[in-house]
């Protein structure tokens, strides 16, 4: 507990004013006693979730704490470090490749502003140069001093000119080297929006996109349907078979999923064994008839276990599927469609459950 106390003392400016120290000790006090009530492991992990939790700034946060105590009783050191991982922190290879290309790019720009001062300063020498010829030529008498003085505009002129294509050529390596980090800058914050294990889209990526489909379906009128994913009796396959083939189930599925939506369509992995389903101008019943089809071919597929000859058959999933409705939220249909999750449960799992079907 003394790391946990040490890494909230961190997030403390040293300039706080003494209402909002007490603010941090209040909510400090507030994680520490959920953390005794939920028997959660009192680690610096543990602690910041629960200090996240009271903080309230993350509304993620909460409705991933609050889902997974309704579900298990408290929190697992898997909800823990799921909620830590995809929510309080990044990867620190990512954070790391970022800082790198961005040092990179700024180390660009320098050299082209050095470029760009470098021609300014040579333009004005040049103009230099044609201000003290200009004196010159009413006093050039003999023709003699009109050649000396018309050779020495010409060794300058070309001085401009090879100071100047070597100036472009700089920059034009310059502007080369800056498109190459910056596609590999975006190439960082894709895997940033990655589930690492899966592929597919993490919790992030399905938060920010999930957002904008419901804002765009209310301000369009298209259609919109979502729907949870859950894989059935995961908790036996990781007890019978040990977490490397539950995690390989976890890859048969989203590829499953991932070959049978379209292009507009996000799979993401919203959480253990949960993923989530959007689908843009898909109207109800269309969205129903893709889920059956996705059920079915998981149903039907196998997944090897590594080191073996044999392989997992009729691992099952079940599907809550819910449609926008005007006025509804990301939350509100996050909710919709668990509870229809939960009915398809209930009925007996291997289905998919919406309203009306």
């Amino acid at each position: 507990m003394d790391a946990a106390i040490a890494m909230q003392k961190e997030t403390v400016p040293k300039s706080a004013p003494a209402s909002d120290l007490k603010q941090v000790f209040r909510n400090a006090q507030r994680a520490f006693d959920l953390i005794q009530k939920h028997r959660t492991p009192p680690d610096p992990k543990t602690y910041a979730v629960w200090y996240a939790y009271v903080e309230a700034v993350d509304p993620r946060v909460i409705e991933r704490v609050d889902s997974a105590v309704a579900e298990h009783g408290t929190l697992t050191p898997f909800d823990i470090n799921s909620i830590f991982r995809e929510l309080l922190t990044e990867e620190p290879a990512a954070v790391s490749a970022r800082h790198t290309i961005g040092m990179a790019i700024e180390k660009e720009i320098d050299e082209v502003m050095k470029i760009i001062q470098q021609g300014v300063q040579n333009s004005d020498e040049f103009g230099a140069s044609l201000d003290k010829a200009n004196s010159a030529l009413p006093k050039a008498v003999s023709a003699d001093n009109l050649a000396s003085l018309l050779s020495n505009l010409m060794e300058d002129n070309q001085r401009m000119a090879q100071t100047t294509r070597e100036l472009n050529q700089g920059l034009m390596e310059s502007q080369k080297q800056i498109a190459t980090l910056n596609q590999e800058l975006e190439e960082v914050q894709t895997q940033c929006m990655r589930d690492p294990l899966t592929a597919i889209a993490n919790r992030r990526a399905f938060d920010e996109r999930l957002e904008r489909e419901v804002r765009a379906a209310a301000e369009t009128g298209e259609k919109l349907c979502f729907a949870l994913a859950d894989i059935d009796h995961f908790k036996a396959v990781n007890d019978t078979y040990g977490h490397q083939v539950g995690d390989a189930v976890l890859q048969q599925f989203a590829a499953v999923v991932t070959q049978n939506i379209k292009g507009q369509d996000m799979v993401a992995r919203y959480g253990g064994e949960e993923f989530a389903i959007i689908l843009p101008e898909t109207d109800l019943f269309s969205a129903y008839n893709l889920l059956v089809k996705i059920k079915y071919n998981f149903k039907s597929s196998e997944t090897p276990i590594d080191g073996t000859l044999k392989t997992i058959k009729d691992v099952t999933a079940s599907f809550g599927l819910v449609r926008f409705e005007p006025g509804m939220t990301p939350r509100d249909m996050i909710e919709q469609a668990d509870h229809f999750l939960y009915e398809a449960k209930n009925a007996g799992r291997d289905r998919v459950k919406a309203k009306g079907f």
